[in-house]
């Protein structure tokens, strides 16, 4: 697991740099640190981060604006904000944060968060489609939403999009429910790539809208907020 942590304080560097060797140890996983001193030098680099610790508030390009940059270059890793502010939590939805940590340092939160992450990633296996008579593998994560198309079903990815020859209920039925919500009889989407609702439409991270039913405006959005409040936002 590679992992970075961008704050331009390097004694919180050291910090959480110390807690997440021990978390290494205690675990047994294997955790590679990398340690960035502001925005630009963590987008300078090519290394593909699992993990990525912000710092909201840093001189020049603050945490919200490399998290942008990072999303700008396909980046799906997972961002955990570090702030002293928690008012911005909803200023970065845009960008599908993971965690939010508050300034100073809690030792039990960042595990629990690391804690979540291995969980998610157990969660968001890959399945496997057939695509033209050929098997592909795609990653539940990089699924934006389904968009059912008579018996077949097109998968919408941040890279591509599939035609599966299963329906939209049995693709559904293979990712994970607790981020997959269907809001239509022919669209399920990724709660995590949700950029806003209005009225009965979704906005997505990718910029494309998606309606919700009528009859499941009400539901859905309860699930949003269970959602948010379980597996989005943590302060």
């Amino acid at each position: 697991m590679q992992i970075a942590i961008c704050d331009d304080e390097k004694i919180f560097r050291n910090n959480l740099k110390e807690v997440l060797i021990e978390y290494k140890a205690e675990k047994r996983v294997q955790i590679d640190i990398y340690e960035f001193n502001d925005g630009m030098d963590l987008l300078d680099t090519n290394i593909i981060f699992d993990v990525v610790f912000i710092d909201f508030q840093m001189p020049g390009l603050n945490g919200l604006e490399t998290a942008r940059a990072l999303r700008q270059k396909n980046c799906i890793c997972s961002i955990i904000f570090i702030t002293s502010y928690p008012q911005f939590v909803f200023d970065s939805f845009e960008v599908q944060p993971f965690r939010f940590l508050v300034k100073p340092l809690d030792v039990t939160k960042v595990k629990s968060a690391m804690d979540s992450y291995l969980k998610q990633q157990k969660r968001l296996s890959p399945i496997i489609i057939i695509e033209d008579g050929e098997q592909k593998t795609i990653n539940s994560e990089s699924i934006i939403y389904l968009e059912g198309n008579g018996k077949y079903c097109l998968i919408r990815t941040t890279e591509n999009t599939f035609k599966s020859s299963k329906t939209i209920s049995k693709v559904h039925d293979m990712l994970p429910q607790h981020c997959f919500y269907r809001i239509h009889k022919s669209y399920v989407i990724n709660m995590y790539c949700v950029s806003s609702i209005s009225g009965n439409d979704v906005l997505l991270t990718n910029g494309e809208k998606a309606h919700i039913a009528r009859n499941r405006i009400a539901e859905f959005k309860r699930k949003y907020m269970e959602f948010v409040k379980n597996y989005y936002v943590k302060v």
